[in-house]
């Protein structure tokens, strides 16, 4: 799969607005700071994990460990989607 990083991105920053009912976070903003808890956080992780899983039991594992220890150190959807490019295989055009 090849994405565009800002695609990707967007792709976060917009997930995690709509579990907040928000606009998207911009791309350095804080998802605690902007309201969200450790409850929305799980959803949001539920979300991209379903969206970019990669194949094999032991790969989704390991993003979803990367994403939740993430998530809990710096909350932007540029954090994350750094993550997703690191584990899901996805192939990023710059």
């Amino acid at each position: 799969m090849t994405d565009d990083i800002g695609e990707l991105m967007s792709v976060v920053a917009h997930t995690m607005g709509d579990v907040l009912l928000r606009a998207p976070l911009a791309p350095t903003e804080n998802f605690f700071d902007c309201g969200g808890d450790s409850m929305r956080a799980v959803e949001v992780l539920s979300r991209l994990i379903e969206r970019y899983e990669p194949v094999g039991e032991e790969a989704v594992e390991r993003l979803r460990s990367e994403l939740l220890t993430v998530i809990f150190d710096d909350a932007s959807p540029a954090a994350l989607a750094s993550v997703i490019v690191d584990h899901s295989g996805i192939e990023v055009e710059t």
